[in-house]
């Protein structure tokens, strides 16, 4: 089973009953969940996230911020396993995943350099 992304339209409890449910489901501890929001609702849904599992199903929540310019270590790869493990959902925005996805390439096309190609 690979991974899967969904967008769903506005309104009807996105935010309140299907994220949470979707989180409760596929956070399972064989892969990482990341709720990526728009960044106006970041803090919303991070707090929907944190009330829903503070009761009877606790998860941590976590929030992963990035930018282009801070470094990348072991200890971002061990935060993210963490997270993976211990079942917990990542709150997110667009723009911080994309900074991470750029940095990656970013690092890649420096090792290729290194390694002359």
């Amino acid at each position: 089973r690979g991974s899967t992304c969904q967008q769903l339209i506005m309104g009807a409890g996105k935010t309140t009953v299907v994220c949470p449910l979707l989180a409760l489901m596929l956070a399972d501890g064989a892969r990482l969940v990341m709720q990526v929001v728009p960044r106006a609702l970041l803090e919303f849904s991070r707090y929907i996230m944190r009330e829903r599992f503070s009761a009877l199903v606790r998860k941590p929540v976590y929030t992963f911020k990035f930018d282009r310019f801070r470094t990348v270590s072991a200890d971002t790869h061990r935060k993210l396993l963490k997270a993976r493990n211990s079942r917990a959902i990542v709150v997110t925005t667009p723009t911080d995943v994309k900074a991470f996805f750029l940095k990656y390439v970013e690092i890649l096309h420096t090792l290729d350099r290194a390694h002359g190609r």
